[in-house]
């Protein structure tokens, strides 16, 4: 059950946002490490540069930034509409 949690809002949800936000924010010099390519070593942080110099994030770093990214939203939503 707390896998199926994990891969649910991480993997899926997650990364699916994060492949759309992330290259769109940084304009295209940051990217996610696609679901069907062969693992690759990542520094510490969860980030590597690739051949071309942009910075490919690991996709479950991804998914945690855009976890809190809609957590952040979602407070903000709420919080928002409550004030008045």
């Amino acid at each position: 059950m707390e896998y199926l949690l994990y891969w649910l809002f991480f993997e899926l949800i997650g990364c699916s946002i994060a492949r759309v936000v992330i290259p769109a924010l940084s304009f295209g010099q940051v990217y996610v490490h696609p679901m069907n390519a062969s693992p690759e070593r990542f520094n510490w942080l969860g980030y590597r540069r690739d051949e071309g110099g942009r910075a490919m994030v690991a996709r479950d770093v991804a998914g945690f930034i855009e976890f809190i990214i809609m957590i952040v939203v979602f407070l903000a939503i709420v919080l928002s509409s409550h004030l008045f």
